[in-house]
């Protein structure tokens, strides 16, 4: 059987499984979202390159990406990730990254502690930061959105269940 876009499709689920289940803010889950990035932007090729799907469809995907700010946040991760020299201009944000931070919180009044810390994985990106989580989350949500709009995933998706 040849490939099908759904074999991306599941592929991104399962990536965005395995970042939600992640425990420690260390390198592994820095590599992990970067494959979650990459997997999640690709699905655009493969949307485009599946010929069992309508030409309409394959076309719209590129106007979908350009509209929607998760999958271009996922593009411009994706390529920063993946290119050491960009040959393409960004689409939103050139220095789009996952990283690592701790971030301290002042819990001065409630406890003993002046500050408690918190580690994270987060995007920086178009002069706001995301923790990488939610982004995926987002953009696992807009490609659902766009896949039951075209009549490519049963209702229960775009809710927000997993697959595989």
């Amino acid at each position: 059987m040849s490939p099908h876009w759904r074999e991306q499709y599941d592929r991104m689920r399962r990536w965005l499984t395995r970042v939600a289940e992640f425990k420690a803010v260390d390198d592994r889950g820095v590599d992990d979202f970067h494959a979650f990035f990459l997997t999640c932007f690709h699905l655009k090729d493969w949307l485009q390159n599946d010929p069992a799907l309508d030409a309409k469809i394959r076309a719209g995907v590129e106007d979908f990406v350009k509209g929607n700010q998760w999958p271009c946040i996922c593009a411009d991760v994706a390529n920063g990730s993946k290119h050491l020299k960009r040959n393409r201009p960004p689409r939103i944000d050139a220095a789009a990254r996952v990283e690592k931070t701790t971030l301290k919180f002042d819990t001065a009044g409630f406890s003993p502690e002046a500050f408690m810390s918190k580690d994270f994985i987060i995007v920086p990106a178009a002069g706001t930061t995301w923790i990488a989580l939610e982004l995926a989350k987002e953009a696992v949500g807009a490609w659902d959105s766009f896949l039951y709009a075209h009549r490519l995933l049963p209702n229960h998706l775009s809710e927000g269940g997993a697959t595989n």
